[in-house]
């Protein structure tokens, strides 16, 4: 297969789950069409790009009109708080009120949980209409932006400490760019070194939160 082929194939899934096809979702394709041994596609459970190439694509192609339709919630992690930890905030940090203790760090880490992908959603506002893609729903492996021209590929980390040796691996000999919004140990943000577009602030970021979280309402 070539890559008219691979497109043809892409847009014929598109049309069959009843969606129109995204031109953008054409540059994501071909990025990692040609990606040294095409590795940019990125593996989807079991599958990848020569093993099954149509359940491949259905899957490829779906997941990245899922992302882009998607609309994120606050969603509290459902397992059962572990007793444990009201004995140790009631013995270390002598906290008096376990309960809401408790109910507040499970709220947080919902949040946090939720972060990245605002993050990323913020960036793709402020950036698409200066001529960059998306790649919405992990389509591209290690990269979250690529410019259309596909001459730079950008990767986006929310901490200066939340990435893996094999993450970092990855971008060695490539176009990949990484950036970070904030710093581990100061908490201070990283926006002034943000290599792409102007106007992106952690104010406007915040902002970007509240209005999607009321546009919800």
């Amino acid at each position: 297969m070539n890559f008219e082929g691979l497109l043809e194939a892409a847009k014929s899934i598109a049309q069959k789950l009843g969606k129109p096809w995204d031109k953008r979702l054409e540059i994501i394709l071909r990025y990692c069409w040609q990606s040294p041994k095409q590795e940019a596609f990125p593996k989807i459970g079991r599958l990848n790009l020569h093993s099954d190439t149509s359940a491949y694509l259905l899957r490829y192609v779906g997941r990245y009109l899922e992302a882009r339709e998607q609309k994120l919630h606050l969603r509290v992690v459902g397992t059962v708080a572990d007793p444990a930890v009201d004995v140790i905030l009631g013995a270390f940090a002598e906290l008096k009120d376990l309960s809401m203790a408790s109910e507040y760090h499970r709220i947080s880490m919902a949040a946090e949980n939720l972060l990245g992908e605002l993050l990323e959603r913020y960036i793709a506002e402020c950036l698409e209409p200066q001529g960059w893609v998306w790649c919405a729903g992990n389509t591209v492996r290690a990269v979250d932006f690529l410019r259309q021209d596909l001459d730079v590929a950008l990767q986006i980390k929310n901490r200066d400490n939340s990435e893996n040796s094999s993450s970092s691996a990855i971008r060695e000999g490539t176009n990949i760019q990484k950036w970070f919004r904030i710093y581990s140990k100061t908490g201070r943000t990283n926006w002034e070194n943000f290599p792409f577009g102007s106007g992106l602030s952690e104010e406007d970021f915040h902002r970007y939160i509240q209005d999607y979280a009321k546009s919800l309402k």
